[in-house]
């Protein structure tokens, strides 16, 4: 059963050492990294598309996709680490992560995964 925390306004008035002053300038750029992750996400999604369409592609192709593979693993983590700053584990009810939380974090270990993956092909590719 829920019961409701009535002095809640107090619990967040606490000083939490990891909110330093970077984690303040993060936060307060935040908007900013947003948009640079869905702009670079949207082009990434183009850049796997593009080569199903053209026959020839040249290796400035497979550049600019690590590149821009590079900055969406950049962008996602900075914003999963800002979303799970602000949402610190004890305030949790259960341990439950946020949505922002969840697909952040997901997005930034799948495109780790993938641009570590894409980066060693490009490297021995020659």
């Amino acid at each position: 059963m829920y019961h409701p925390q009535h002095d809640r306004g107090q619990e967040q008035n606490i000083h939490r050492p990891h909110q330093g002053s970077f984690f303040r300038r993060i936060h307060s750029a935040l908007p900013v990294v947003t948009a640079v992750f869905w702009v670079a996400a949207a082009v990434l999604v183009v850049l796997f598309a593009v080569p199903s369409f053209v026959g020839g592609i040249g290796p400035w192709l497979h550049w600019m996709t690590a590149l821009t593979l590079l900055v969406v693993v950049l962008s996602s983590g900075a914003i999963a680490w800002v979303e799970f700053g602000s949402n610190p584990p004890e305030d949790a009810e259960r341990g439950e992560w946020t949505n922002k939380m969840l697909f952040y974090g997901l997005v930034f270990a799948v495109t780790f995964f993938v641009a570590f993956l894409y980066w060693l092909a490009i490297y021995f590719s020659g």
